[in-house]
């Protein structure tokens, strides 16, 4: 005759593991949901500061500077980051497009999760009319 004797610590010791794998991955995709929000953020944020400025150089400046200062205070750890301001259009009197684009970095490799390289690369981009009205430099 079969007794379930010690059925319990087997099927914990199936369960357990897969309950924590679950577990892991929940947790990796709120971090890259909340990193993504983030960046999108982020992106959107350095191209209407760039909209405002009066010169390429300065929209280059304060793109970089508000995407950095936006992605500091939401609490996103970037390994990298990288912003990229396209002033290209940009001319006083003259209506033009200002894009920005924001890339981040983010490790994943403290889940102990098999993830490539252990990071996640998200990007994010934003385009922005400038104000032709805004002054002269």
């Amino acid at each position: 005759m079969w007794t379930d004797t010690g059925s319990v610590s087997v099927e914990a010791a199936v369960l357990v593991p897969a309950v924590i794998l679950v577990g892991l991955l929940i947790i990796a995709g709120a971090r890259v949901s909340s990193a993504e929000q983030a960046v999108d953020n982020a992106a959107t944020a350095a191209a209407r500061a760039a909209s405002i400025a009066r010169s390429p150089h300065s929209a280059q400046q304060a793109g970089a500077a508000v995407a950095r200062d936006r992605l500091g205070r939401e609490g996103i750890t970037c390994q990298e980051t990288s912003v990229s301001i396209d002033a290209s259009q940009i001319a006083v009197g003259r209506a033009g497009l200002l894009r920005a684009s924001v890339t981040c970095r983010i490790a994943l490799n403290d889940l102990a999760l098999p993830v490539p390289g252990g990071t996640r690369l998200i990007t994010s981009s934003f385009t922005s009319p400038a104000d032709p009205y805004r002054g002269s430099p």
